[in-house]
């Protein structure tokens, strides 16, 4: 770089680094451009070398494949959506065998497959792990509610009020009872499965096996709760009728 007082009557002696400069700024302009576009491109290849080389490959985990199995399972409308809702909790169980929501689903879904055998398979084989720290809801009361309907479909009535007991049991503090819901209803139905469900369930159950007066306690409790009064169901059980009037309210 020269400094030169170019605007000076006195400084033709100059001219000389004046004709030097006219020659060659073209050439020294186009080689700072060439610079720069180098610098630049050198510096966007860097970048995205740092991106590429930053980024981790990502794959589904089972919780992933179990939300998407219950996505299925809660949208079906048919059978084969039923069928889609297994594999995925299929896939989340073999991508970890100790995943409870992955059995969880495999429960429910062989269930509306009416494979029921399969269905109390993996029911029991969910009540043997922990939940999983994301769950937001109780894996272990579905299982319980899920083992309940199954093997009530199955005719294998004392488990079915084994578990249907055990969760009633857990929901009920003295003399008050906590509602529950089961959290994966299907959005295509009316019909919402909860602890009511589960009471009608073991009052069939408990009438199959004889105890009809438990059955009618199951009844009196759903009679209550769904008219918000202390209505009275009391039919004399130790009469044919009076039995024949209880299967009629169950089947009801």
């Amino acid at each position: 770089m020269v400094n030169v007082a170019s605007n000076c009557g006195f400084t033709k002696q100059y001219s000389d680094l004046q004709n030097l400069w006219d020659k060659y700024k073209e050439n020294d302009a186009g080689t700072m451009m060439k610079l720069k576009q180098n610098i630049i491109l050198f510096i966007m290849t860097a970048l995205l070398l740092f991106v590429v080389s930053c980024r981790k490959q990502y794959s589904p985990t089972e919780q992933h494949m179990a939300d998407y199995g219950w996505l299925l399972y809660e949208k079906a409308t048919g059978r084969s959506d039923y069928e889609e809702s297994k594999d995925w909790f299929l896939s989340s169980v073999n991508e970890d065998t100790t995943f409870m929501d992955g059995y969880n689903g495999l429960g429910w879904s062989y269930g509306k497959l009416t494979e029921i055998d399969s269905s109390i398979f993996y029911f029991q084989k969910g009540l043997k792990f922990t939940p999983s720290i994301f769950d937001t809801t109780n894996i272990r009361y579905q299982l319980w509610a899920g083992l309940c309907f199954a093997n009530n479909a199955k005719g294998q009535n004392s488990s079915s009020v084994l578990f249907g007991d055990s969760l009633i049991s857990d929901l009920t503090t003295g003399l008050t009872s906590v509602p529950w819901a089961f959290s994966h209803n299907n959005i295509n139905s009316n019909s919402q499965i909860d602890h009511l469900d589960v009471r009608v369930t073991l009052a069939a159950s408990n009438f199959a096996l004889g105890e009809f007066t438990v059955s009618v306690n199951h009844m009196q409790k759903i009679l209550n709760e769904l008219s918000g009064s202390n209505s009275t169901f009391n039919p004399d059980v130790s009469t044919v009728s009076g039995r024949t009037t209880l299967a009629v309210y169950i089947d009801s």
